[in-house]
Order: structure tokens, then C-alpha cells, then sequence
């Protein structure tokens, strides 16, 4: 209530201040004296709309009683950004197109109210009205055009118009002050990569490859096109090269290693060798949770439960994991007394059932959690910010 309070205050003062610099510094000084009496009784109003708790009716006094002109201008920009942070999107609206209504409004002026009503839209959900306005910009060739070009690479994104996307990130890129931005790059190469997964799910392979690489213009580090590049080549029968690139992911990135284990696994199966050195030397090296795992099943397999047992037991007397240790009992569970397996059983479960619950994932910039990947924030809307938790933490 109280932070209400103050932002309708804040409001008031605002207006006030806006209003009286467009008093004092109007030229017709006999014209604002002659309208002053009838601006502060709109300003008394709105104080008793505040007063008798009826904002949106105090909202629109306050609207109505700013006098636009060339000094009022920036006040009503920031009056409409405030009501549009505020949750008042409706109200932005009305003051930012009130602004553009105005006759021998400045060019930087103009744009300005364009930019901050095509947020407006944005944020009502009007993205084709957004869309027209910053179109507007573009063609006018303005200085407002980087940011213009920014929120349209926001509304294609929304859309999923990914050649869009792309050909506004192109445009923003020639700008010395864009051209390394990391952000930008990210996505535009996860925009190729969509793509390039939309023609994978059609089996369109050479256009798939074709994007992929496109995507590396952008960011030859990119994870996603490097994981879909391997993808390509694994179906293509290029087990080797996918294997190849899939290390290279894990190389650069180790904390990725639980997600290349099944593609490695398959690729390694077609080769017939190499998988379970691959294994050990990961273990040995990192003693990645998800590579002890799927170490141990495979010794298990070729070897039988004790070894499997024996090999558990060793890693977690030097690296102790909650997934291992459920892995060891899942092993030992067969060997115990029958009444023992049952509570061991029950507990397993209940261990089990909790972990479910438990995120996978962390975006490193804002701390959301998630249990899918996300090549994009859907807090933070970063990209490329979304990482496996660490075992130590996660389990």
C-alpha cells in the first residue's frame, strides 16, 4: 500500500514540476496565467481521487491537466514509461499517443514517443502495431533506428519469425557500438540454429547444415550449433566427426558432459570401440556423477554386478554422490536379506521421488531454475546463460 502511495505522489510531483516549467517558460506568459486557475483545481481533483483511493480515476485528471509543449515534452515520456513499469499499460498508451498527436513535434521527439509507445504495444501484447511504428523508424533513417531495430529483433523473436530476426540483427550489427555485443551475436546464431532444426525435423539436411553454419558467422563458440552440427553428422553416418565435435563441446564446456553421454554412446556403438576409455579417462579427470554412472551400468553388463559394486564403492569413497551412492544400493538390493530389500526398496523410492524434484538447471545471470535446458532465459531473456547445476549442489 505504502509503495502505491508513493508512486502516486512521485506522479503528482512529476506533473506538477512538468507543468510549471511549461509555465514559466511559455512565451504567452497572459495565456498560462489565464489557464493556471483551472489546471491546479484539476490537480485538487486528482489529489482527491488519491485521497478517496481511486487511482486510474487520478491517473487520468493527472493526464489531462499536463499542458503539452516543448517543455512538458520529456516529462510526458517519462510519465508514460513510469505507468508502463507500473503495470498502467492502457495509460502509457493514451499519454505516449496523446505526445505524437501534437503538431511540429520535434524529429528526436517524435521518435523518442514512437520507441516508448512501440513498448507500449510490446508489453499489451499489440506486437503488430509495435511492429508498424518501429517500421516507421527504420525508414526514416534516424538515430532511433538501433533501438528500433533492437525491439523489433525482441518482437520476431516472439513471433518466431527467425529470417527476420536474423536480417534485424544483420542491420544492428554494422553499428560499431553493436558489433561485439555478445547478446546480439548469441542470438542471432540461435535464430540460424531453429532454423536449422525446423529442416532437420524435415529432413532437410543440406539446408540444416547450411544454417548451422551461418549460425557459426555469428558465434563460432555457439554450443547449440556445434550439439546440432554432431546431430547432422550422426545421421548422416559420419560417426567419427560427430564424435569429434561432441568432444570438443565437452572440452570447452565440461559442465555439459552429462548431456553428450547418449550421443557419444551411440556414436561409439556404430564405431565399435572406444566408449568405455572415453568413460574412464572422463571419470579420471572430472569424476563427472553422470560418467560414473553410465561407467558403472556398462561394467555391469560386461562384467557382472560385483564389479560394478566394487568399482561404485571405490568412487565414492573418493568422490561421495547422492546418485551414486541410490546406484549402489539399486546393485546391492538383489544380495540382502528379503525384509532388508523391502525398506531398502521403499527408501530408494522416497529418495527417488525427491530428486524429481529437484532442478537441473540454473541461469547464471538471474538464478532461475528450471529442469529443461534453456538456450534462452525465460526470466532474464539472456542468452546462453542457462547451465547444468553442478552435482554437488543440484543432488
Amino acid at each position: 500500500m505504502m509503495d502505491s502511495l508513493n508512486f502516486y505522489v512521485f506522479l503528482l510531483i512529476a506533473i506538477i514540476a512538468g507543468w510549471l516549467m511549461g509555465r514559466f517558460n511559455s512565451v504567452k506568459s497572459a495565456q498560462s496565467k489565464s489557464k493556471g486557475g483551472g489546471l491546479f483545481d484539476d490537480y485538487f481533483v486528482g489529489l482527491n481521487y488519491l485521497l478517496n483511493d481511486e487511482p486510474d480515476e487520478a491517473i487520468d485528471t493527472f493526464i489531462k491537466a499536463l499542458e503539452i509543449n516543448s517543455e512538458t515534452v520529456e516529462t510526458h515520456l517519462a510519465l508514460g514509461t513510469l505507468l508502463r513499469r507500473r503495470g498502467k499499460v492502457d495509460k502509457a498508451i493514451k499519454v505516449h499517443q496523446a505526445l505524437l498527436a501534437r503538431p511540429n513535434l520535434k524529429r528526436n521527439f517524435s521518435d523518442s514517443a514512437k520507441l516508448q509507445l512501440s513498448l507500449d504495444y510490446i508489453a499489451a501484447g499489440l506486437l503488430g502495431r509495435a511492429e508498424r511504428l518501429l517500421n516507421e523508424i527504420l525508414d526514416e533513417h534516424s538515430e532511433a533506428r538501433w533501438e528500433a531495430l533492437r525491439h523489433l529483433i525482441t518482437i520476431y523473436q516472439t513471433e518466431n519469425e527467425w529470417n527476420s530476426a536474423i536480417a534485424c540483427s544483420i542491420k544492428l550489427l554494422k553499428n560499431p557500438r553493436f558489433k561485439k555485443n555478445p547478446q546480439i551475436r548469441a542470438g542471432a546464431a540461435h535464430y540460424c540454429c531453429e532454423i536449422a532444426e525446423q529442416c532437420l525435423s524435415e529432413n532437410q539436411n543440406s539446408k540444416a547444415k547450411a544454417e548451422i553454419k551461418r549460425a557459426f558467422t555469428f558465434d563460432k563458440k555457439n554450443i547449440r550449433a556445434m550439439l546440432l552440427l554432431a546431430k547432422l553428422e550422426q545421421r548422416q553416418g559420419k560417426y567419427k566427426a560427430s564424435i569429434k565435435k561432441l568432444l570438443r563441446v565437452g572440452s570447452n564446456n565440461p559442465e555439459f558432459t552429462g548431456q553428450l553421454l547418449q550421443p557419444l554412446a551411440e556414436c561409439y556403438e556404430q564405431t565399435g570401440e572406444g566408449f568405455e576409455k572415453l568413460l574412464r579417462t572422463i571419470v579420471a579427470e572430472t569424476a563427472n556423477v553422470d560418467a560414473v554412472l553410465t561407467l558403472a551400468q556398462l561394467i555391469k553388463t560386461k562384467t557382472g554386478s560385483s564389479a560394478a559394486i566394487n568399482f561404485l564403492s571405490e568412487q565414492l569413497s573418493q568422490h561421495p554422490s547422492l546418485e551414486g551412492l541410490i546406484k549402489l544400493f539399486e546393485l546391492q538390493i538383489h544380495s540382502v536379506e528379503p525384509n532388508i530389500a523391502s525398506s531398502l526398496e521403499s527408501l530408494l523410492n522416497l529418495v527417488d521421488e525427491q530428486m524429481r524434484r529437484n532442478f537441473e538447471y540454473q541461469c547464471l545471470h538471474c538464478g532461475f531454475e528450471s529442469k529443461s535446458l534453456f538456450w534462452m532465459c525465460p526470466s532474464c531473456k539472456k542468452w546462453d546463460n542457462i547451465r547444468p547445476i553442478a552435482e554437488t549442489t543440484a543432488r
